[in-house]
């Protein structure tokens, strides 16, 4: 009874911008074109084999710096103490995304990979993931702990919200996460967001070692860098000592 509770809670949830289009003509007009510019049509699914962990290099991309977040309990919190020095997957969203290939697609692949790193033992170690919400206005902590429930974490898979949007900004101009409010032709806001699906992999220096979009992000694919950049930190911890 609870799981269903539950399940209701994330559908209503999903729901509230179609409920509200029903009551506004003005959002059932909106060009899904204008929603899906960045997104291609279902998942991406390699039609190769990936080559093994370990065998090529993630060059360094960017560093990221510490932000401040709010838990699902409503608790302080900061970027670099959910991540605690591990390698990372960072994923942005906001829960009440009509995109299928959008934020829907991003959490899809985030439970897939949440299953996966439970049942290792050195991932469940090694590896964290964090879905941080750029709506904080609607996606309170309240919100985001109904939807930890719903994905029922088995790793340390980490909800995360803000408190304002004077705190998310930084954020998200850190990471280069390009998000804006869809509007209609008088300036107010249509409920929708138009942003970039991106997924950021980071290792245990907060840099930033790849950037998947809507084209790559795939649970093989993420697996295969994760464990690319384990072998890469377990190397550097087994070198020898520079001689003097």
């Amino acid at each position: 009874m609870t799981r269903l509770r539950t399940v209701a809670g994330v559908v209503l949830a999903l729901a509230a911008t179609w409920a509200a289009a029903e009551k506004d003509a003005r959002l059932r007009a909106v060009d899904p074109a204008e929603l899906a510019y960045t997104y291609a049509v279902g998942g991406f699914v390699p039609e190769y084999t990936p080559p093994p962990p370990g065998s090529y290099a993630l060059p360094p991309i960017d560093t990221v710096t510490d932000h401040a977040l709010l838990d699902p309990e409503g608790r302080p919190i900061t970027l670099f103490a959910l991540t605690r020095g591990r390698v990372a997957v960072v994923a942005f969203v906001y829960t009440t995304c009509a995109e299928t290939t959008g934020c829907l697609l991003s959490l899809g692949v985030q439970h897939r990979l949440d299953r996966v790193i439970a049942a290792d033992a050195e991932l469940a170690r090694r590896v964290a993931l964090v879905t941080i919400s750029f709506d904080p206005e609607r996606d309170t902590p309240t919100r985001m702990a109904v939807m930890r429930t719903f994905h029922a974490p088995e790793s340390d898979w980490r909800f995360a919200t803000t408190r304002s949007d004077a705190e998310l900004q930084p954020l998200l101009a850190d990471f280069d996460q390009p998000v804006a409010k869809l509007r209609f032709e008088d300036g107010t806001w249509t409920g929708l967001f138009r942003h970039v699906l991106k997924v950021f992999l980071l290792d245990g220096q907060h840099r930033v070692r790849n950037v998947y979009s809507v084209g790559f992000f795939n649970p093989a694919l993420v697996l295969n860098d994760v464990r690319t950049l384990l072998l890469e930190s377990s190397a550097h911890l087994t070198l020898p000592p520079p001689r003097e």
